[in-house]
């Protein structure tokens, strides 16, 4: 498999698993705080096993692993989450969650993928994007449930409807989906939050950028950024100028 099979297999076999297992604890009565913990380190076994047998002289940076510093010198690091949107991974009503697999080199994402088990949907660097939704009479902007104050003013400058949702990876994929039209992160995140729908969203034509308008640079030291703007074309120049970005931040 080269790098793009390879994310792809990697967050579908996840995703799959995730799904099984949560069928069986479900069935067996494992609480949500239990099922969570095992759902998060489920993922992580998975995806490090699969990069050790697959990829073994790549770093990786896993958000349930411990960070090896060595990463930072590496050619080519891998950045997973296991399972983004850990919260609503108990509950059957709900496909709130994802798996993230992205590979990164000299601090740019190469290759990635994203599971979305409960859509049984798979999205990657290499794989034809879902065909967009049919036209809408109002623009939808998705942001988190706890912050929509940036969101908000996108969503008044396209005279938008504001919805909001779980899971960055989710989130995003709903733009590359064509189910939304903006996504707009304004709070902190981690890489792991970002990486691999990052990747996923630019492969698939879309404005990507974090809060500010900069690119993306992966596989730092702190691997925090700074928000996570996922827009589709033909939006993205108001985006732009309600959040500020400064000229040639879209292209």
């Amino acid at each position: 498999m080269n790098d793009h099979e390879l994310a792809g297999f990697l967050a579908d076999t996840a995703g799959r698993q995730l799904l099984q297992h949560r069928a069986q604890a479900l069935d067996d009565g494992v609480n949500p705080w239990d099922l969570r913990y095992q759902g998060d380190m489920l993922g992580h076994r998975i995806l490090m096993e699969g990069l050790a047998e697959h990829r073994p002289d790549d770093a990786v940076l896993s958000e349930e692993g411990a960070d090896h510093r060595s990463r930072l010198e590496a050619r080519r690091t891998w950045i997973v989450d296991p399972l983004d949107g850990t919260q609503d991974y108990p509950y059957t009503d709900t496909a709130e969650w994802a798996v993230h697999v992205a590979l990164v080199e000299a601090g740019a994402a190469t290759a990635g993928a994203v599971s979305v088990p409960g859509m049984a949907r798979l999205y990657g660097t290499d794989l034809e994007p879902v065909p967009p939704a049919g036209e809408r009479p109002r623009p939808i902007v998705v942001s988190g449930r706890s912050n929509t104050y940036y969101a908000a003013d996108v969503a008044q400058a396209l005279d938008a409807q504001l919805v909001a949702c779980g899971s960055a990876g989710v989130k995003a994929m709903l733009v590359v989906g064509g189910e939304v039209d903006v996504y707009v992160h304004a709070s902190g995140l981690y890489e792991w939050d970002v990486c691999a729908p990052a990747a996923v969203a630019a492969a698939a034509g879309m404005v990507v950028a974090d809060l500010e308008g900069r690119p993306f640079e992966f596989n730092k030291a702190h691997p925090a950024v700074r928000g996570f703007v996922v827009a589709r074309p033909q939006y993205a120049t108001t985006v732009a100028e309600v959040l500020g970005w400064g000229p040639g931040a879209v292209e």
